[in-house]
């Protein structure tokens, strides 16, 4: 354990206000799935009260947390499980050793964007996501899962949002403002059309936009437990955006946003990475911050549509960015924007949850479809790739007669953005 987390560990004292809040406990009624029951296991192992035991408990107990901060709202001195859980996840592996898959994953795959192209377009070659997942199912921890998770993902698209990149930039950089894309790895291999329109808004205006070939951001390593390589990702990334001279570094994915921000802490105790971090955390934004320093015109809509936003908790719990999605929906004409119950409640696809656990994740994400029903909106619209294709999937699988959107294709579908291939 982090020995900056010993003295947060000790300040949770079980009074218990965490288990209204926490999705995994609401949906389980698990004890050891609660914050409180995964601090009282940190609290044990710190103080050697028992060895580390190989259960299949322990491991339900670090790894069927979906790291949503919704506990560190409901917290009075506001314990950060969240960093607890994942600290432990590091001395579980730690204790019992990280398979070679993992290592391969996180140490070498995400953080080479070349690397990682190539292996995509490898899975390419078995023509759809189903197959892809059917492929992976060797994997001791995601085996019986994955098959019952098959449509969570989309078709494979023909081209990635790399590969269209040259077309989608010719003739249309002016003198504008100089920005960098953070393109999240879903956008470019998975959801191109979303990227494509979140690059029809930032080159708006003439703007100058930069996309250097980046790697991974380091959240799936650093949530895995896997510090060592959230910290290669971190150093590599800094490295390459460092000398573009852009005024600001731009993600639609609110994960990304979340996780790049986190960078001076991540390397705080790296003293030739202290000050580049710091520099690069200042020109993060999310696109959400960015749109709304933007006065961005609308296309009259005639026809009114009754919308809902989904908080993503990377977005909300982890940024704090709660009304500026809200806000650009409403200044959109023909918008009728309506709050959903329990908008923040999470989904239930953090943390993989949704291929390591399906069904659990299930549970949690009917909750949220309750409240999208409640709402009595038409659209659905949210800011983060994985709350996307989970909150797609829970419409589909409910039978729901609601659309569910990317903020940005919501925002560009609007603003006259061009036809996609």
């Amino acid at each position: 354990m982090k020995a900056s987390l010993i003295d947060e560990v000790a300040k949770c004292n079980r009074c218990g206000f965490c288990l209204a809040a926490c999705p995994v406990y609401q949906a389980t009624g698990v004890e050891t799935k609660a914050p409180r029951g995964r601090n009282s296991l940190a609290r044990s192992l710190m103080k050697k009260d028992f060895t580390w035991p190989s259960s299949p408990e322990t491991r339900e107990s670090l790894f069927q947390c979906l790291g949503c901060r919704a506990c560190v709202e409901a917290c009075f001195p506001a314990v950060a499980t969240d960093e607890i859980v994942a600290s432990a996840r590091s001395d579980y592996y730690r204790e019992f050793g990280e398979t070679w898959l993992q290592r391969y994953l996180f140490r070498r795959l995400l953080p080479d964007p070349q690397r990682l192209s190539a292996a995509i377009k490898k899975a390419f070659l078995l023509k759809s996501s189903a197959n892809l997942l059917r492929a992976l199912s060797f994997l001791p921890w995601l085996n019986r899962n994955l098959l019952k998770a098959v449509d969570l993902l989309p078709p494979l698209p023909a081209h990635t949002l790399r590969e269209r990149w040259p077309d989608l930039v010719r003739g249309k950089m002016g003198k504008g403002k100089k920005i960098a894309y953070f393109g999240g790895c879903a956008f470019n291999f998975v959801l191109p059309d979303i990227g494509q329109s979140t690059m029809y808004l930032l080159l708006k205006d003439g703007n100058q936009v930069f996309w250097p070939e980046h790697g991974c951001c380091g959240l799936p390593a650093y949530g895995h437990g896997d510090f060592e390589g959230a910290r290669i990702m971190a150093r590599k990334n800094i490295k390459l955006f460092q000398d573009l001279g852009v005024e600001a570094v731009v993600t639609e994915c609110a994960s990304c946003s979340s996780f790049l921000k986190k960078y001076p802490d991540l390397l705080s105790s790296e003293a030739a990475f202290i000050g580049p971090a710091k520099s690069f955390n200042s020109r993060v934004l999310d696109i959400s911050e960015f749109l709304s320093a933007k006065d961005i015109s609308f296309q009259r809509n005639d026809l009114p549509v009754k919308v809902t936003f989904h908080d993503p908790c990377h977005l909300n719990r982890f940024q704090k960015i709660k009304s500026q999605p809200r806000e650009l929906l409403k200044k959109m004409p023909g918008v009728d924007f309506v709050e959903m119950p329990e908008a923040d409640w999470c989904c239930g696809g953090g943390a993989g949850l949704n291929l390591s656990n399906y069904d659990l994740s299930m549970k949690i994400l009917q909750r949220k479809m309750d409240n999208v029903q409640k709402s009595k909106a038409k659209t659905l619209v949210t800011s983060c790739p994985g709350c996307y294709l989970q909150l797609r999937h829970g419409a589909n699988k409910n039978k729901l007669a609601v659309e569910v959107r990317y903020l940005t294709e919501f925002f560009a579908g609007a603003a006259q953005a061009p036809s996609r291939e």
